[in-house]
C-alpha cells in the first residue's frame, strides 16, 4: 500500500477541501498522513452560538481537528505549532527542513498542498511555497523509481489557470468521492467553530450530503507521470 502526505495550513483544510480523497484513500488500506502547520487560533468563527472564546479556540481547534482525523481515518497528525497567519513570514528554508524530515519517515508516493499564489489565502500559499520546496530538496536526493508525485490542491477542473504560473502542470486530476461523502461530512461537523455557520452542512444527514460534491481537483505538478485516470497513486 501507498501512503499520502498532505501539508496544510490549518485545522479544516483537510476536511473541507478534500476530505472525501483523503477518506477514500485512507478506507483503501493506505497510510494518510496530515501535516498541519497552525492551529487557526486567529481565525474569526467561534462557531454558532459562539463556543470558543480568543483564550480557548487553540485548544477546541485542535480537538476538533483529532475528531475529523479520526472521521477521515487518518493514520498519523503532525502539528507544527506555528502562530496562525504568520506562515508568510516565517523562515522558508527551515520550515521546509522541517516538513522535508517528515517526508523522510513517511517515504510517500504523493504529497498534497495548496498552489502558490493560487491558494486563495497567505497562509495557504505561504505553506504550499515551504511544501514544494522541501519537495524538490528530498526527491533530489532520490532514485528516479522513488520520486513520490507532488499535487496541488485545485478548485475546479479547469487546469488554464494554473499554466499561466511557473509550476508545472501535468494533469488535473478529477476524484470520486461520491462513496465517500459521509465520512467528509462528519469532518466538516467535526469542526464545529469553523462550520457552524454553514446551514447545509447541519440540515438532516440526507439534505447535507446532497449538498457535497461527487468530485475533488487536484492539480498533478512534479513526480511520475499517471497511469490512470481518476487517482492519485
Amino acid at each position: 500500500m501507498s501512503t499520502i502526505v498532505a501539508v496544510f495550513a490549518h485545522p479544516d483544510d483537510e476536511s473541507f477541501i478534500c476530505g472525501g480523497t483523503l477518506a477514500k484513500y485512507a478506507e483503501e488500506g493506505h497510510r494518510v498522513v496530515l501535516v498541519c502547520a497552525t492551529l487557526g487560533e486567529a481565525g474569526r468563527r467561534m462557531g454558532v452560538p459562539p463556543i470558543a472564546s480568543r483564550e480557548s479556540i487553540a485548544r477546541l481547534r485542535e480537538a476538533e481537528l483529532q475528531a475529523a482525523c479520526e472521521a477521515l481515518s487518518i493514520e498519523r497528525l503532525v502539528l507544527l505549532g506555528l502562530r496562525d497567519k504568520t506562515l508568510e513570514i516565517q523562515d522558508e528554508v527551515a520550515l521546509a527542513s522541517r516538513v522535508e524530515e517528515i517526508l523522510q519517515e513517511e517515504t510517500p508516493d504523493a504529497i498534497i498542498t495548496f498552489h502558490d499564489p493560487l491558494g486563495g489565502h497567505p497562509d495557504h500559499c505561504a505553506i504550499g511555497r515551504v511544501a514544494t520546496r522541501a519537495y524538490q530538496t528530498y526527491t533530489a536526493k532520490l532514485e528516479r523509481a522513488l520520486v513520490p508525485r507532488l499535487f496541488y490542491l485545485a478548485w475546479t477542473g479547469d487546469s488554464s489557470v494554473y499554466t499561466v504560473h511557473p509550476q508545472p502542470v501535468q494533469q488535473v486530476v478529477e476524484i470520486s468521492i461520491r462513496d465517500h461523502k459521509k465520512a467528509k461530512l462528519a469532518s466538516f461537523r467535526a469542526h464545529k467553530t469553523q462550520s457552524g455557520m454553514n446551514k447545509e452542512i447541519w440540515k438532516s444527514e440526507k439534505q447535507s450530503l446532497s449538498r457535497l460534491s461527487d468530485t475533488e481537483f487536484f492539480v498533478h505538478s512534479l513526480g511520475p507521470a499517471l497511469t490512470e485516470k481518476g487517482t492519485l497513486i
